[in-house]
């Protein structure tokens, strides 16, 4: 009895002492028998680059059984810019659910693929729905934004999300945040510094890390993902274990795309003319 004791405490340290794979937290997320928690899964996936792994991981949510899943499925693929998925977004534009081809037509078009733009001017002149129901949610999402604070800070993230260039796509993860009720003025900043470079706001980040409001930290994860902030590798694992979905998603998709490799990009040489 007293060696399986010993055997069992030496076992929990031994396991105490382990990081959790953030892959093998994504890959819960998307198993999960909860449609909510699979979309909280591939929201934050968007900050991942678009290598083979992570696009087969969420091309193959696109044949999910739920119509929500398939969507932010192609949100996602579209936000990360992965170029391979063109093919599978465009057979999701045969998707039954109106929501689904919306998304798959705006991931394409973001991507310059002529039948993202065909479908979105169908969508214009009134011949595609973008949703099931899209006159009264349009109705029900105004008289939201008028009464909701936070509908109204998302506003401004959207707003700026036009000027942030690579770093304001994934507006998802802001609306995501701000629907929950613990969300404030401080979870939108913490989006926001994605874009800064300062010393400051990077020390900002890692405070934000650790906040007891779980939409900042999971706010700051993103943020330190997308400023490539690899020093805070071992604060975002931290996370990892977090008590919530959401964060331990953020964080997993973060650590992810800290330890990618950046896709090396080529250098044009300018010819500097000879001197005579």
């Amino acid at each position: 009895m007293r060696q399986k004791l010993v055997l069992f405490f030496v076992t929990a340290t031994l396991l105490c002492g382990q990081t959790l794979d953030p892959w093998a937290v994504l890959e819960q997320g998307l198993k999960d028998p909860n449609p909510v928690k699979r979309i909280s899964a591939l929201i934050p996936m968007s900050v991942i680059r678009p290598q083979t792994k992570p696009v087969a991981m969420i091309e193959a949510m696109l044949d999910d059984k739920d119509y929500g899943v398939r969507q932010q499925a192609c949100a996602t693929l579209g936000d990360m810019k992965s170029r391979t998925s063109i093919p599978r977004l465009r057979t999701a534009l045969d998707d039954k659910a109106p929501e689904v081809v919306f998304a798959a037509a705006k991931a394409l078009y973001a991507m310059g693929d002529p039948m993202g733009v065909a479908v979105l001017s169908e969508v214009l002149v009134g011949d595609q729905k973008d949703s099931s129901n899209f006159i009264s949610s349009s109705i029900r999402d105004a008289k939201l934004k008028l009464h909701d604070p936070r509908a109204l800070l998302l506003i401004g993230v959207n707003q700026a999300a036009g000027l942030l260039g690579p770093f304001g796509a994934g507006v998802p993860i802001a609306e995501q945040l701000l629907k929950d009720g613990q969300a404030s003025g401080k979870t939108v900043a913490a989006l926001l510094l994605a874009t800064d470079t300062s010393e400051e706001s990077k020390a900002a980040v890692k405070l934000a890390l650790g906040d007891k409001n779980w939409t900042v930290r999971a706010a700051a994860a993103r943020a330190a993902a997308l400023r490539e902030l690899t020093d805070f590798y071992d604060d975002i694992a931290v996370g990892l274990d977090d008590k919530r979905d959401e964060v331990r998603y953020a964080c997993a998709a973060a650590a992810i795309r800290l330890k990618q490799t950046p896709a090396k990009r080529a250098i044009n040489r300018r010819k500097l003319p000879v001197k005579k």
